[in-house]
């Protein structure tokens, strides 16, 4: 079988596995599971915020740790991104994220020579949240993460995340500490239609002193057209929580000079725990090894209202 007809199967199996995955979300991740608030992503990556977290696909460098693992491939040379965001304005809290990444071993090629991804791609992260509670009481969340990632060939890489949490606080038995595993799938179904299976939370174990619980599982299904016009790229996901439709993401974003000025728009349409639409946007800067963003997120019926979120990336 040559190289295009390998192309077509594996495209006719990606949709083939779209319909399996949407029929079998249900049974896959019906249960019980926490509801406590635990590895809260309150703001990771400003670029991908003003994606309104539509980012299973055009995040492809080291914050692909948290949006989709198997994403970590694309990346060509070692990145850090630190970003933070005050969740909660008005209160004395900070929000950090750090991650770092790189791509390993020989380059996949297509079958026009063009570099497409690494073999193997590795990233490590770390987050911090700071709270200070009513009298003076404290209470902190960090979190650490490994991620790897493999490409079998040019057109498609899974990738997998390990991430440990710890709370701490001076408030009696209120701590915590846990564990949760993610798998994500990117497949490259032509040059600029891609496609995304991200699952969160799939394993996971959060030990308070009382009681053990666990996180609900998210799946999340995405699809992207990249470079259109040669400047835009668009992505909508579809996520389920437990089974049941828990939000549909869409998000735009635009190079306007070069790759050196982007701008970035998206929609977060929430229908778990009441329907609404949270729109946001970002702005980025990117020259020659150094990328800044600034993303912007509306949500007036959520406690955490608007929120601003700020990154620093630099690829070596």
């Amino acid at each position: 079988m040559n190289s295009a007809a390998r192309k077509k199967a594996f495209i006719k199996l990606v949709f083939t596995a779209v319909i399996a995955l949407s029929v079998a979300a249900s049974p896959l991740l019906a249960g019980e599971s926490s509801r406590g608030g635990t590895f809260l992503p309150m703001g990771w990556s400003a670029r991908g915020a003003g994606l309104g977290g539509a980012a299973t696909l055009l995040i492809r460098d080291d914050r692909s740790a948290y949006w989709n693992p198997a994403n970590i491939c694309f990346l060509f040379s070692p990145q850090v991104t630190v970003g933070s965001t005050k969740p909660v304005p008005g209160l004395d809290n900070w929000y950090t994220v750090l991650s770092a990444g790189t791509g390993l071993l020989d380059v996949r090629t297509r079958d026009d020579d063009k570099p497409v991804m690494r073999r193997v791609g590795v990233a490590v992260t770390a987050t911090h949240l700071g709270l200070e509670l009513a009298q003076g009481s404290g209470w902190n969340e960090g979190s650490l993460g490994l991620s790897f990632a493999f490409a079998p060939n040019h057109y498609n890489s899974l990738g997998f995340s390990l991430r440990t949490m710890k709370s701490w606080t001076d408030i009696e038995d209120a701590g915590a500490w846990g564990m949760a595993f993610d798998i994500g799938w990117t497949a490259v179904l032509t040059e600029n239609l891609w496609f995304a299976v991200v699952g969160r939370d799939l394993f996971s174990t959060v030990k308070y002193p009382n009681v053990d619980e666990s996180l609900d599982p998210l799946l999340s299904i995405g699809l992207a057209y990249i470079g259109l016009f040669d400047r835009i790229s668009i992505e909508s996901d579809i996520i389920f929580r437990n089974g049941i439709l828990d939000r549909i993401l869409a998000g735009a974003e635009v190079q306007i000079l070069d790759e050196m000025l982007y701008v970035s728009g998206g929609i977060d349409t929430r229908y778990y725990g009441g329907e609404r639409m949270i729109p946001s946007f970002g702005v980025g800067s990117v020259l020659t090894s150094v990328e800044v963003a600034l993303a912007f997120v509306f949500d007036p019926e959520d406690a955490f209202g608007r929120r601003t979120l700020a990154s620093v990336g630099y690829r070596f």
